[in-house]
C-alpha cells in the first residue's frame, strides 16, 4: 500500500522523429528515444526536437532545391551549386538523391618512402632522412638510439632551449643554506638555560623548555616556572624562573630566589638573583645580591643594607649601599651612589654623584664560590 502512495509519477512523452512514446520523470530535461535513439528535449512535459542538424546513418551535404529551378544534384558533371544554404541530409532520404559517402581506401602494398621525426626536427642527416620506412629485413630496434641521443631531440629539450639560459658562472646556494628566519628559530629551540642552584650556587645548563631540573652537585630541587605577584605576599618563594611583582603587588619580611626580577610595586625581602634585577618602585633589599645586570629607574631609591654585585649596573635613580660590578658602572645625571663603588669601569654623567670611595681595577670579580656546605633555612 505504501509502495503505491510512493510511488512517483512519470510523464508521457512522444518522439518528435518517429512518434514512439515512453514514459520518464516529470523533472525529466532531456532524453533518447528508445525507439530510434534521437535525443531531444522536454518543455513543459512536452517533447521538443534539437535545433541543431539532425544526423542519422551516413549522409552528406546537400543544396536546398529552389521552386524556380530544377532539382540539385550532385554527382552532375560540371553542375555549380545553386544555393548558398546547406544542411545535413540522412542517407536512408532516397528522395533528395542522397548518395552514401565514399568508403575507406584500400591499404597499397607498395613499399613508401619519408622523412623520418628526427630529419623533420634537423637531428638526422639526409641518408637517414632518405631512408625507406619499412623495416624490409632489419630486425626492431636495431636502429634504436640511446637515452642521451632521444633527450636531446625531446619536445622537452626545444622547449627548454627556447626559454633563458643559465649561465655556470653565477654563484649558487650552497645545498645546507637556510634562511635566516629557520637558522634564528633553529637555534632559539636549542638554547639552554644557565641555572644556579639555591643551596651550593653550581651553574648547570638546562632545556629551556623544562620546568623543573634539579641539581648536579647537591641534588637540590630547582623549579622553573614563573610567577607574578599582584598582591602583597610575606612568604617565601624559590624558583629559577621569572618573577614579577606588580604596581599593587609588594614582598616584605621574605625571601625570594629567582632569574629575572622586575619590580613595580613595593619590597623589602632578601633576594637571590641569577638574572638581570629591575627596580621601577622604592624598596630595601636585604641580604647580599648578586645579580647579571642591576638597573635603578628614575625616581626610585633602593637600599641594599648588605650591598650589592653585579656584573654591570646602570644607576638612573639612588643606589644606598656599597656596589661591586665586574664590568662598566653608568651614572646617568639622574642617578647618585650613596656608598663605595668598587668596578672595573666608572662611566659619570653630567650631574651625577657617588657619596663614598670610588676604585677602579680590572681585576674585580663578582663570581660567586660554590658552597661546601648549606643551610636550607637561609639563602644564599
Amino acid at each position: 500500500m505504501f509502495r503505491k502512495l510512493n510511488k512517483t509519477k512519470r510523464i508521457t512523452l512522444t518522439c518528435p522523429a518517429c512518434g514512439h512514446t515512453q514514459e520518464e520523470p516529470p523533472l525529466v530535461i532531456s532524453s533518447f528515444c528508445k525507439s530510434c535513439g534521437e535525443h531531444f528535449r522536454v518543455r513543459k512535459g512536452k517533447a521538443i526536437s534539437n535545433p541543431g542538424p539532425r544526423v542519422s546513418g551516413l549522409a552528406e551535404v546537400r543544396a536546398p532545391e529552389k521552386k524556380t529551378e530544377a532539382p540539385f544534384v550532385l554527382d552532375a558533371p560540371g553542375e555549380t551549386e545553386a544555393a548558398d544554404e546547406s544542411w545535413v541530409i540522412s542517407a536512408e532520404d532516397t528522395e533528395r538523391k542522397a548518395k552514401p559517402l565514399p568508403g575507406p581506401k584500400e591499404e597499397d602494398d607498395t613499399i613508401e618512402e619519408g622523412i623520418s621525426a628526427g630529419a623533420f626536427f634537423g637531428l638526422a642527416d639526409g641518408e637517414e632522412a632518405a631512408a625507406p620506412l619499412s623495416t624490409g629485413s632489419t630486425s626492431l630496434g636495431e636502429r634504436a638510439q640511446g637515452k642521451e641521443a632521444l633527450a636531446e631531440g625531446s619536445m622537452a629539450a626545444l622547449i627548454q632551449s627556447q626559454g633563458p639560459v643559465i649561465s655556470a658562472d653565477v654563484e649558487k646556494m650552497p645545498p645546507n643554506y637556510q634562511a635566516p628566519d629557520k637558522r634564528r628559530r633553529a637555534a632559539d629551540a636549542t638554547t639552554a638555560l644557565e641555572v644556579r642552584c639555591f643551596r651550593c650556587y653550581h651553574m648547570q645548563q638546562v632545556s629551556r623548555f623544562a620546568k623543573s631540573t634539579q641539581c648536579e652537585r647537591c641534588s637540590a630541587y630547582i623549579s622553573l616556572a614563573n610567577y607574578e605577584i599582584k598582591t602583597q605576599k610575606n612568604h617565601t618563594l624559590r624558583t629559577r624562573g621569572d618573577i614579577v611583582i606588580g604596581k599593587r603587588g609588594g614582598l616584605k619580611n621574605c625571601e625570594i630566589a629567582c632569574h629575572h626580577l622586575t619590580v613595580n610595586g613595593n619590597i623589602d625581602a632578601r633576594v637571590d638573583c641569577s638574572g638581570d634585577a629591575v627596580f621601577r618602585h622604592s624598596g630595601v633589599v636585604r641580604g647580599n645580591l648578586y645579580c647579571r645586570k642591576l638597573l635603578i629607574e628614575k625616581n626610585c631609591v633602593i637600599e641594599f643594607p648588605d650591598g650589592v654585585k653585579a656584573q654591570r649596573a646602570d644607576i638612573q635613580g639612588q643606589l644606598v649601599g656599597n656596589l661591586t660590578c665586574s664590568g662598566p658602572v653608568r651614572i646617568s645625571r639622574t642617578g647618585s651612589v650613596t656608598g663605595d663603588v668598587h668596578a672595573t669601569e666608572i662611566d659619570l654623567k653630567d650631574g651625577a654623584a657617588i657619596s663614598g670611595k670610588s676604585r677602579i681595577d680590572p681585576d674585580t670579580s663578582t663570581q660567586l664560590p660554590v658552597k661546601m656546605g648549606f643551610n636550607p633555612s637561609v639563602i644564599g
